[in-house]
């Protein structure tokens, strides 16, 4: 089977339905064939569109949609050039490109939103950055009387990318929460550790890290009241890459989360809510291990459904809580959510866009569920859930195959030479593999993996057989602690 890196995610070839995938429902929606051509709005405002959003932005090019690129003032410089040559698409194709500028210029953004076009169909976010830009943009469109199709109804934008006030709000409905204190100064990290000194005598575990951010940066694990310190100062300063004075530049006085250590089993729970309505349209189980010094280096995501594990009804129905609480009502959010054996679900965090990860989970998605967080989401938003919200169920309660998304990984550091072929051959002879992606190429710089954006890319592995899964998932493991890049160190 020749490897597929590309992506092919709307497509069920032969290949898939060697591994059991039935047709997928997306490749038999009228809505994904028909695209925009009998409607009045035909232009989509799509802000920041990285990460999960170049695939969004694929598929409305596919569509016949005109895109207007909105970057916010929290996108960096490099990343926005680097997308018209990554993604495929040039600056040429879009209907406009623009930089806002800052929260004060919301005006002067939408005035150039309208000066492309007016005729905006919808406003989507393509990734973190743009999480606030996009409620923003939408509710100045509206203000101007464009008729919009949704947004996502939050009261407290805060709560789109502030841990501390999604866990405030989790914890004042009832809900299971985390115990946590938001530090701004030295005298709050004293306080914390008393009251912790306090209610449990002689605990050691506790969890630092940014009040906002993604992909496990500067998420610290501490085994004493001394790393919790240290965590403190190195997050309050801006030593890691996602500092949220720098991203969301809206926190006067931003803070760092001091939390208990949650001992339990992660999993993310991917949802598209329509009109207060919640489907999941997926469930993954997180496979992290101390890797490199980091405590919780993600290894592989695997896909469940209800009946894989007892807990999962119990997981789904408390995310299900948690979109009311935080009264979601309109779009696709991912909960990242930990179950402790005798205490039960506990939310870590709210991410109220699409799941992340470059996209690579909508493939291994859409071929053992026969449909997508990302194609539901569309639906919904693009043609008011005519498609595929009436045709999938509430919750993932069947899957067609079973999956392992798992993260390459490396204990060194320096220029990448080469990806070692013998041990490639040996991936890719496995009976699951499906496909792989690399985000470092020979001549660039490979980082010591210890978060989610030093992980130097992924393979999927897809089976209709666990078993099978199982082992190849066993084997690659062996395989990445062995090391299949050739690296030139560097001192």
């Amino acid at each position: 089977m020749a490897p597929r890196t590309d992506d092919q995610h709307d497509l069920v070839t032969a290949e898939e339905a060697a591994f059991g995938v039935a047709p997928s429902l997306i490749t038999n929606s009228s809505f994904f064939l028909d695209g925009p051509r009998d409607r009045e709005n035909n232009t989509i405002v799509l802000v920041d569109p990285l990460s999960t959003g170049v695939m969004l932005q694929k598929r409305l090019f596919a569509l016949g949609y005109k895109i207007i690129v909105v970057w916010s003032d929290r996108s960096q410089a490099p990343s926005r050039e680097k997308h018209f040559v990554s993604s495929g698409f040039s600056k040429d194709c879009f209907a406009g490109i623009i930089l806002h500028l800052g929260d004060d210029q919301i005006e002067e953004t939408t005035d150039a939103v309208l000066n492309i076009a007016t005729d905006i169909a919808a406003v989507m976010c393509g990734s973190e950055h743009g999480v606030l830009l996009e409620d923003a943009i939408a509710k100045s469109l509206r203000a101007r009387g464009a008729s919009l199709a949704r947004s996502s109804g939050l009261l407290d934008r805060n709560t789109k990318v502030d841990k501390h006030a999604q866990a405030n709000i989790v914890r004042k409905a009832g809900l299971s929460a985390v115990k946590e204190m938001l530090a701004r100064t030295e005298e709050d990290v004293t306080t914390f550790l008393k009251s912790v000194a306090d209610e449990t005598p002689g605990a050691k575990a506790f969890v630092v890290k940014p009040q906002t951010g993604a992909g496990s940066v500067g998420v610290t694990f501490c085994d004493s009241e001394e790393a919790v310190w240290a965590a403190y100062h190195k997050i309050l300063a801006g030593e890691h890459k996602a500092h949220c004075k720098s991203k969301y530049k809206h926190y006067s006085h931003a803070g760092v989360l001091l939390q208990e250590y949650l001992n339990g089993e992660e999993y993310i729970v991917n949802s598209v809510i329509k009109n207060g309505e919640i489907k999941t349209t997926a469930m993954f189980k997180y496979d992290k291990r101390p890797y490199n010094g980091a405590p919780f280096v993600c290894f592989s995501k695997e896909i469940m459904v209800l009946g894989d594990e007892p807990q999962l009804e119990e997981i789904v129905s408390y995310a299900e809580n948690v979109l009311r609480a935080v009264n979601f009502e309109n779009g696709a959010i991912h909960a990242e959510i930990m179950y402790i054996k005798g205490r039960g679900p506990v939310l870590v965090e709210l991410n109220c866009r699409l799941h992340g990860g470059n996209g690579q989970w909508v493939q291994p998605a859409n071929m053992c569920m026969g449909y997508d967080q990302l194609s539901v989401f569309m639906d919904v938003y693009l043609n008011d859930g005519k498609e595929l919200w009436n045709n999938i169920p509430s919750r993932p309660v069947q899957a067609l195959a079973s999956c392992q998304q798992v993260k390459m990984r490396t204990h060194t550091g320096g220029t990448l030479k080469c990806v070692i072929p013998e041990q490639w051959a040996r991936i890719e002879a496995l009976p699951s593999y499906v496909s792989h992606t690399f985000g470092v190429q020979p001549g660039e710089q490979l980082i010591k993996t210890i978060d989610m954006p030093s992980v130097p890319g992924e393979v999927t592995l897809v089976h209709k057989d666990k078993a099978v899964l199982a082992n190849d998932y066993e084997t690659l493991n062996a395989i990445l602690g062995e090391g299949i890049f050739e690296v030139e160190s560097q001192a």
